[in-house]
């Protein structure tokens, strides 16, 4: 008998509820398999994080109200350096996604 494929985590990062709701059921049209968790802020992601379950993916908005620019990518990038974490933002300049990129975002897609 094979063992069941574990069911892949995502962890949504925003602090608009409305947008977590849309990210949640965009993600779940596209992988309807994925076990989505939703956090409001760094500091409630940090601690879901932190759960005996590992998460595959992080979506991280930038604009958080604990954080500013992009210290909420740098704290998950220092705790959880294998987490990949795509930046989920209105911030679409090219400045913006080459330096995401260069503190170890897995990509950036925008909220438009």
């Amino acid at each position: 008998m094979t063992a069941a494929p574990e069911t892949a985590r995502f962890l949504i990062i925003d602090d608009h509820p409305l947008f977590r709701e849309a990210l949640h059921s965009a993600v779940q049209l596209a992988y309807p398999e994925v076990d989505t968790v939703e956090a409001r802020s760094i500091a409630e992601a940090l601690d879901l994080l932190g759960d005996p379950t590992p998460f595959d993916l992080a979506l991280l908005d930038l604009s958080m109200p604990d954080v500013h620019g992009f210290e909420g990518l740098l704290q998950l990038r220092t705790r959880y350096p294998r987490l990949p974490v795509v930046i989920v933002s209105g911030h679409e300049d090219a400045k913006v996604i080459s330096e995401a990129l260069s503190y170890g975002a897995a990509g950036l897609c925008p909220k438009s």
